[in-house]
């Protein structure tokens, strides 16, 4: 999950001096009342059922934000394994958006997990709803009002808004320092002793997999367990065809246009490529210039729709994505992130050519400002073409 409405309160002058993060809701000194997280979830569940009309028990609906990705898939997959096979419920798994990069398609075609379209979902059918991977509050997220929203789970900042009051959820799970979603749906699973089958072993893995980027980035004891006992139980014949599935014609058109316009400016490389016609190739972008020599973070950017859609990555020297990203947007749009890894959303007036550009060249001027570039009559730098 890139992107939410969250706005920073205090943003460090330097990447370094960020405030420590807990692991647990900070408003709570025991948010479970002393019960360790799956004892409380299932008493929540059953309660939710015990209230919801006869017509309605036994039925629960699962929903993330929009666009889901691996860990957003994978979670679902958990939720819904834990739901049935634990608590012996019904799930009905529905998602927003379409599903654009190619992992993450073939992830869901090889993987057979069945989603439903949310557009055609009828919320007050269910006894209630939980939430994965992304918070009520966060602005590519949508939560029907009209439906009982009971559980929530997600490991980024959330949202503090003092405009806006934080959507009531009985059980509310946010880790901050944890590296994926599916890593938190596991400990459920293995805590509540839940067999894990085949499929969904493979869709935490893959969420794991693709958040922590193999346990290289943002991960920890619990991260690194789930990890290795999903890798164990999945199928690994269709892990490898997952992780490297054909690809499409226009994401190599996109790479090329990347790799003209991407400009280096000391550690920052900023890749702001207009219009492009897959807005997975913006993230795509960030990690790929992230690994050339030199580079200590990027920002990457592209107008689609009437959405300009950012990526920015950090390495591990440089510090955490998620107040540079705050300072680069500096109020306009919304953002969210954890660890190295930040994104977020600027709506654009319209999808002309000139609303993208001036976009773009106030981006490169609050980016490089960041690092303490110089400007010319407020002219940023036009800085190193990466094919000089």
């Amino acid at each position: 999950m890139e992107f939410s409405t969250r706005q920073a309160d205090q943003v460090p002058t330097t990447p370094a001096e960020q405030p420590h993060q807990d692991s647990r809701p900070s408003d709570k000194a025991e948010p479970f009342a002393g019960l360790v997280p799956h004892e409380h979830l299932h008493r929540t569940v059953l309660a939710a059922n015990e209230r919801a009309p006869e017509e309605l028990r036994g039925q629960f609906l699962v929903l993330t934000h929009r666009g889901p990705d691996p860990d957003a898939l994978g979670a679902c997959e958990g939720i819904r394994c834990l739901l049935t096979t634990g608590y012996g419920m019904q799930v009905t798994v529905a998602t927003l958006g379409q599903i654009h990069r190619a992992e993450n398609l073939a992830m869901v075609r090889h993987l057979e997990l069945e989603l439903e379209d949310f557009e055609g979902i009828d919320a007050k059918q269910y006894a209630g709803v939980l939430l994965v991977d992304t918070q009520p509050e966060f602005g590519h997220t949508v939560v029907p009002e009209d439906c009982e929203l009971i559980a929530l789970f997600d490991h980024h900042v959330p949202p503090n808004d003092p405009d806006q009051e934080p959507r009531q959820v009985e059980h509310r799970d946010v880790r901050l320092n944890q590296g994926a979603t599916c890593s938190i749906v596991y400990e459920y699973l293995r805590e509540a002793k839940v067999p894990i089958d085949t499929k969904t072993a493979g869709a935490l893995f893959c969420g794991i997999r693709y958040d922590t980027a193999d346990l290289s980035r943002n991960s920890g004891d619990l991260d690194e367990e789930a990890y290795h006992a999903t890798f164990h139980l999945a199928n690994r014949e269709l892990i490898a065809e997952i992780n490297n599935p054909p690809l499409p014609r226009h994401y190599y058109v996109e790479l090329a246009g990347a790799l003209t316009i991407a400009r280096q400016h000391g550690p920052l490389v900023l890749a702001l490529m207009g219009k492009v016609d897959n807005p997975e190739s913006v993230a795509e972008m960030a990690d790929f210039f992230l690994r050339m020599k030199g580079c200590s973070w990027v920002l990457a950017g592209a107008a689609f729709g009437d959405d300009y859609i950012l990526s920015l990555r950090t390495d591990y020297a440089f510090g955490k994505a998620y107040p540079l990203m705050s300072r680069v947007l500096d109020g306009a749009g919304s953002f969210g992130g954890h660890g190295h890894i930040a994104g977020g959303r600027i709506k654009l007036d319209d999808d002309k050519e000139s609303t993208i550009r001036s976009a773009e060249r106030m981006l490169r001027a609050s980016a490089l400002e960041v690092i303490g570039a110089e400007l010319e009559d407020g002219i940023p730098p036009e800085g190193r073409l990466l094919t000089e």
